[in-house]
């Protein structure tokens, strides 16, 4: 009877142990197949960003051409409108015309402080994703050196 209670204490304690096996292998598992993860993350990232300045680039001088044009196409039919107007109305226009192009300053300066934002939190997300990955690791790491 001692036998068969030793025999069955020696299989429970081996079965528990390779049940921890098991557990600790699931977790380096998982970190190597997210090791490559990460990495290409972080390469991927770079490489979006350089495509976004690109886009941002051309959207910018996009926006100048167009600012331009309908500049040119707002005073000829601002010259237009004078013609026909009596000189007092002038005046009200030209401190319109002022009142505009403060205004369009000030929208283009809030424009380039706009996409300044998502770039940096992108960066500090991808950053705070990098160090719990890491962290978890070396959790990982140290359980199976324990184990060990």
């Amino acid at each position: 009877m001692a036998k068969t209670a030793q025999t069955q204490i020696k299989k429970t304690t081996d079965a528990v142990r390779k049940g921890f096996r098991a557990y600790v292998g699931l977790y380096g598992a998982a970190y190597e197949r997210i090791v490559p993860v990460v990495k290409t993350a972080g390469k991927n990232y770079d490489e979006l960003a350089a495509k976004g300045e690109k886009l941002e680039t051309a959207a910018q001088d996009f926006a100048k051409d167009f600012r331009s044009n309908a500049q040119k196409t707002v005073e000829g039919t601002v010259g237009k409108v004078r013609s026909v107007l009596p000189r007092a109305a002038n005046d009200r226009v030209e401190e319109l015309e002022a009142e505009i192009t403060r205004l369009n300053k000030k929208l283009s300066t809030k424009a380039k402080k706009a996409t300044k934002k998502p770039v940096k939190r992108a960066a500090k997300a991808t950053k705070n994703v990098a160090e719990k990955v890491e962290a978890k690791a070396e959790k990982v790491e140290a359980k199976a050196a324990t184990a060990a």
